[in-house]
């Protein structure tokens, strides 16, 4: 996985910060403008969202369909309320997935999967959640297929800067049977209860950092498994899951956390931290 810097404080530790479907705060989600946008806040991976098309393509979108983040009433307004797994790739990339967010995003397309590393540039680590596996059947093994005969992709999956997760248990073991990096979603706190209920083969956790604990934490210390937490935002909660010795955060804005916004708290991760992030441009 992505390195994790030093801290300049001691006994804390520094997570690595994850950008949730891209630099989300300030660009348009699961796009490539923010993609790239949380490349340049500093971020040490991003978080994105994996569906299968109807003709079986590999697209990056997270709600059930295209209404709040597409124009698909403007395009196909007799279908604008359809599932967004209904519609086939060609249909998709009519689609405009940055107009919403604000005129200076209007073109963006939707992401395919099979984009993603022109996308990111090669530096950052990739964390693709299964989104609703059962809207889209067969989803894990095509993922399956597509890391396995795309040299960048198994690039990222040597380094393991690759992992895959979902709230579906058992999407979670199809990845872990396909030998892929299998993360559990979870929305309660990840204690020992739950993590008997867990696929033993699974990397690690992702919890909802309003509902971990400490009890939470220490379980999933005690399996030996990772930790990781979505969606933090705010200073205060910064602070309290780096109390906890997360290893990942996943924040909308990964420029701001990485900023000494938390008294005490880390100046970077994973950067040089002798300069201040930089301003976040327009990327496009």
């Amino acid at each position: 996985m992505a390195e994790k810097a030093e801290s300049n404080v001691p006994g804390r530790h520094i997570p690595l910060v994850v950008g949730h479907r891209g630099n989300s705060g300030f660009a348009p989600e699961n796009t490539a403008a923010a993609f790239a946008q949380a490349a340049v806040a500093g971020a040490n991976m991003i978080e994105t969202d994996v569906r299968l098309t109807a003709d079986g393509e590999l697209f990056l979108f997270h709600d059930e369909t295209g209404v709040r983040t597409t124009n698909v009433a403007q395009v196909y307004p007799l279908r604008a309320e359809d599932p967004i797994t209904s519609f086939t790739a060609g249909e998709l990339r009519r689609l405009d997935a940055g107009a919403h967010f604000g005129p200076e995003y209007a073109g963006e397309p939707i992401v395919f999967l099979s984009e993603l590393p022109a996308a990111l540039g090669f530096e950052l680590g990739v964390n693709l959640e299964i989104k609703s596996p059962v809207s889209s059947p067969g989803v894990e093994q095509e993922l399956a297929l597509m890391l396995a005969g795309n040299r960048d992709w198994a690039q990222l999956l040597e380094t393991q800067q690759l992992a895959v997760s979902s709230f579906d248990p058992a999407s979670v073991s199809r990845l872990a049977d396909l030998h892929l990096p299998a993360w559990q979603l979870v929305s309660t706190d990840p204690d020992a209860v739950l993590l008997a209920r867990t696929d033993p083969r699974v990397r690690g956790v992702v919890a909802d950092h309003r509902c971990l604990t400490a009890q939470g934490a220490a379980a999933v210390r005690a399996a030996e498994l990772g930790l990781w937490v979505y969606t933090v935002n705010s200073d205060a909660d910064t602070a309290a899951v780096l109390a906890l010795g997360v290893d990942a955060v996943i924040t909308d804005f990964p420029g701001n956390l990485l900023a000494p916004a938390v008294a005490g708290g880390p100046a970077d991760a994973g950067r040089d931290t002798s300069e201040e992030p930089p301003a976040v441009p327009v990327v496009r």
